[in-house]
């Protein structure tokens, strides 16, 4: 059985600290997701560039599944957009939540899906696609900020 001294011990121990001071760190949750929500005028789903963000929709993220583990809410901006910081990597859902503001009009309805499924690596930015609402009442769009 070999015998190590005080000292030998000290070395090996300050030596272990060194290497693992010098071993680079693995970063987490530096990833992000963002996009918007719009006032869909001619009720296409798609998103034209005279078409504005629609400002204060609440939007939700989930860890996985739809509205299963919500991590973060927040609301979209005066131009419609919206981010979600700081992320670990893994499947995410982003839900916008069409109940709670009806933009001022009785009418509103999502003119696409009201769900986006995202899976992000570490440092991933993901931009995904807009959500659209159209006012199926007939009322002119409200006043907001241009999603562009």
């Amino acid at each position: 059985m070999i015998s190590l001294s005080r000292a030998s011990t000290m070395v090996l121990i300050i030596i272990s600290s060194i290497l693992l001071a010098c071993s680079p760190e693995t970063e987490t949750n530096t990833a992000s997701i963002s996009g918007g929500v719009f006032f869909d005028c001619d009720k296409n789903g798609e998103c034209a560039e005279d078409e504005t963000g629609l400002a204060d929709m609440c939007v939700r993220l989930y860890a996985g599944a739809c509205g299963e583990d919500m991590m973060q809410t927040h609301k979209t901006n005066e131009e419609g957009e919206f981010q979600f910081t700081g992320l670990a990597p893994g499947e995410y859902c982003v839900m916008t939540d069409f109940e709670l503001r009806t933009c001022g009009f009785a009418g509103n309805h999502p003119t696409t899906t009201i769900s986006r499924r995202v899976t992000i690596q570490d440092g991933m930015h993901a931009e995904i696609e807009w959500f659209g609402f159209g006012d199926l009442s007939g009322t002119q769009p409200p006043p907001a900020g241009n999603k562009d």
